[in-house]
């Protein structure tokens, strides 16, 4: 007899099973697949390093940063959308790194600062700076590597300074 009743219950299914199932194997692949996802993306996020900030001139702070500066001073002029900027923000550090205490290294974002620009128009080209001073000493435009760079700017740095 319950053989007759579990056929009569099959033919007379109203789809219950059904949509149960679906809630289970939906709920059952959110678990297995999405989650993981989201955790491994949660994960790699926090462990990207975080870049430092990087020194920036302003035309508020164009007279005391450059003009007034006791050192020679790189300027990287960039915007901020531009690959090319990215990829010679780096050599740019660096120059800093093997220049350290010789020249100050600052960055000037183009679209921020239009006095800046306006004074000095080849700096809206997005380039490299060297200002002694009000003067441009050197400019380049495009990416060089730091060594390139450090290169073509030793003559107007000073003498390293000797530890004693």
């Amino acid at each position: 007899m319950s053989w007759v009743y579990l056929l009569q219950q099959l033919a007379h299914d109203t789809g219950e099973h059904e949509e149960a199932n679906e809630w289970f194997y939906s709920v059952y692949i959110w678990l297995i697949a999405v989650v993981p996802m989201i955790v491994v993306i949660l994960l790699a996020a926090s462990k990207r390093k975080r870049k430092k900030e990087l020194p920036h001139v302003t035309d508020m702070t164009w007279k005391l940063d450059i003009v007034e500066s006791e050192r020679p001073v790189l300027v990287h002029a960039y915007h901020k959308w531009s690959i090319g900027d990215h990829v010679i923000e780096a050599q740019v550090e660096k120059v800093g790194e093997l220049c350290f205490g010789r020249l100050d290294v600052l960055w000037l974002d183009i679209e921020a600062n239009p006095n800046a620009i306006d004074e000095y128009p080849t700096l809206g080209e997005k380039c490299v700076a060297l200002f002694l001073g009000e003067k441009i000493a050197w400019q380049s435009q495009g990416v060089h590597d730091a060594g390139s760079i450090v290169q073509e700017i030793e003559r107007f740095l000073p003498a390293e300074a000797t530890s004693q």
